[in-house]
Parts: structure tokens; sequence; C-alpha cells
């Protein structure tokens, strides 16, 4: 009786291979994207689509299609991906995506591999909401603050004499999640035995003083992907980490509620973006975050994930020394409560109309 012969495994493995790299090649040609396809198919989804079957409700996004038409690609599969996910990077208050206040600043760390997959609304575009159990009574805009690249540290705390620390264990031996990127190299510093204020004093050559920190706690002057040996101290010792300028970071600033949406005979709304809008960072609903390009900076854009030559923390809401607010677009009523602020509250408006009549 002749013997079976058995397959070598290592042929099966060379095999496998080469069909798998016929398969790439043969998507290539014809222009078919093979990171995302093979990701698609190994993971059931992307952060971009070209059906709006594909959509997730819970989700908002930004359809896109320079030339195109949004009622088309409702009808069938686009020839490209038009429809992106709003993003929510790493960030500080999970579970309390919706509310108003936190104990600590609310903050928003995107790594620089990732920050290009915020999606961009301009003019033309649509931001869109998908759910399967409610319409939004209102929808959510928390705008935040992009403070650029730096290490996956924020909201540092400036004591008297002008140095900079973090709340490491000051009330719960968690208190440092509120500062720091669990997902970055920043999170080597929770090994760290439990101290009250763990001093950040300089990153690299950068010393950790007003002038390099930003509004949000983060440090300014860093370079995007560098790597930096900073210097921590607890209590008086220091303790060197090195740490890479690789997050994009965002800080809670304004926070706007919109009651004008659309619905499109689909699975989504289309949001109105308010007029008053300035070019920022909203994060949308509690779900995610879209970069938005006003008509006045959309020339200038240019069209990357960070752009210095816009101001994107230029502030909607002013306000007077005293704290009181001074303009709000977002309020339909503030010009006439502005009136009622500032009017004579010792003169009866009754008494002057009837002693205009005596005259």
């Amino acid at each position: 009786m002749k013997k079976r012969r058995s397959i070598n495994p290592l042929f099966i493995v060379i095999t496998i291979t080469v069909v798998i790299a016929v398969v790439i090649t043969m998507l290539n040609l014809f222009g078919i994207n093979t990171f995302q396809t093979l990701s698609g198919m190994t993971e059931g989804k992307g952060n971009s689509f070209n059906s709006v079957s594909l959509l997730e409700s819970g989700k908002a996004y930004v359809w896109h299609h320079k030339g195109g038409n949004i009622e088309d690609d409702l009808e069938g599969v686009a020839n490209e991906d038009v429809f992106f996910t709003c993003i929510t990077g790493d960030y500080n208050f999970k579970n309390k995506e919706k509310e108003e206040e936190l104990d600590y600043p609310r903050s928003i760390w995107v790594s620089s591999s990732e920050d290009a997959d915020i999606p961009t609304v301009t003019t033309g575009d649509y931001l869109i909401y998908v759910s399967d159990t409610e319409v939004p009574d209102g929808i959510i805009f928390e705008r935040f603050a992009d403070y650029g690249y730096t290490i996956g540290i924020s909201n540092l705390i400036k004591d008297g004499s002008g140095h900079y620390y973090i709340d490491f264990s000051d009330t719960d031996e968690d208190d440092y999640k509120y500062f720091v990127d669990m997902n970055s190299d920043a999170s080597q510093v929770v090994d760290l035995d439990p101290i009250t204020r763990l001093y950040l004093d300089k990153a690299g050559d950068v010393k950790v003083r007003e002038d390099s920190v930003s509004d949000g706690g983060t440090v300014l002057g860093l370079k995007k992907d560098k790597s930096y040996v900073c210097q921590f101290y607890t209590g008086t010792y220091y303790q060197d980490f090195r740490m890479t300028a690789n997050i994009h970071s965002f800080s809670s600033m304004e926070r706007f509620i919109s009651y004008d949406y659309e619905f499109m005979h689909s699975n989504f709304i289309v949001i109105t973006i308010p007029d008053y809008f300035k070019s920022g960072y909203y994060f949308v609903n509690g779900v995610g975050l879209v970069r938005y390009v006003s008509d006045a900076d959309a020339k200038s854009y240019n069209g990357k994930a960070y752009d210095d030559g816009i101001d994107w923390n230029d502030p909607i809401i002013l306000y007077n020394e005293d704290g009181t607010v001074k303009y709000d677009p977002s309020d339909p009523d503030f010009e006439e409560k502005q009136i009622e602020e500032h009017s004579d509250p010792g003169v009866d408006e009754e008494e002057i109309e009837i002693e205009n009549n005596s005259e």
C-alpha cells in the first residue's frame, strides 16, 4: 500500500504568501486602496466609506465629494470614499461626553499618525449624524482649542514660583488620567510612586515656564514627532523620561447648542453649521471631532492636519474683564438682554410716557 505524501507546511505558507501578493498587485492595478480593503476585510470597518449603508448609528460623519452630489451618493455606491468619520482620539472625559463641566479641564489627544483622519468640513460639504434611536433635541458643539504637537501631557498647573506640575494623586490615585494621555509614551510616569504633585521642569532644551506653556497647559515649542528627554521631579528628586512630541493636543474652549438640521430621506440627518462659527475644532454631540474651515480661511488653508497660518482658537464668545459676557452671537436674545441690563432701573418707562404726553 502506497504511503500518502504529506504536504510540506513551508510550501503551504509560501503558496499563500504568493497568492496574497498577486491579489494586492491586482487590486493596486485597478486603483483600489489595498490597505483600506484588507483592513475592512479583517476589522469590518474603517474611517471612510463609499456607501451610506456602511455608516454606524451613534456617530457623526462628513460627506465630501468634490464635483459630486449627495443625492446621487445616497442612491448607490460612490466610486470613491465620500463619508468620513468624526474620530474621537483619546480624551479625559469618558462617559461625560455631553456634560458641560468637569472637575478637571477637558482634553483631547490625537496621535500625529491619526490627526489627518479628523475630517474637514467646508462650504459644499455636509456634517451628518446617524442614529437608529433618536433625533437630538439639540446638537452640542464643544469647541476645542488647538495647541499643536507636544508630548502626551496637558493641563499643567503653575505654582507660585512659576514652575509647572500635574496633580498626580492629590485626591485620588488616578488623578493623573486627567493630565496624561495613557495611549502615549507619557504613560510611563504612572509607574512612579504616588505623589501629590509631579513637576515637569524641562522638555529637551525647553524650560517649562509661562512663555512655553499654552492656555491648555501643554508644552509649546516642540517639533512634531521629535524625541525629548523630559525632566520630572518627585519632590526634589529628578526622574528623566524620553518622550515623543507626537500628540496633537486640544483643550475645551467654548460650547454651543444648535437646533438646526434636515432629514435626508436616508439613515441620517444633516446638521447645519451655525453661520457665526469660526475656523476651529468642534466635538459634535459627544461622538467625534470635526475640523471646520470657514469661508474666510478656505483659500489659505493648507489642507493638512495642522496649519499654523490659521487662528483655530479665535474666540466666538467675548468677555469683559470682570468675566461677564461682552458678545455672544449664539444667544438670539443677547442684544435684548444687554439693553435690559444697561437700562436705568430707577426710571419708570410708564412715567416717562405720561410726562411726554403732558408736554
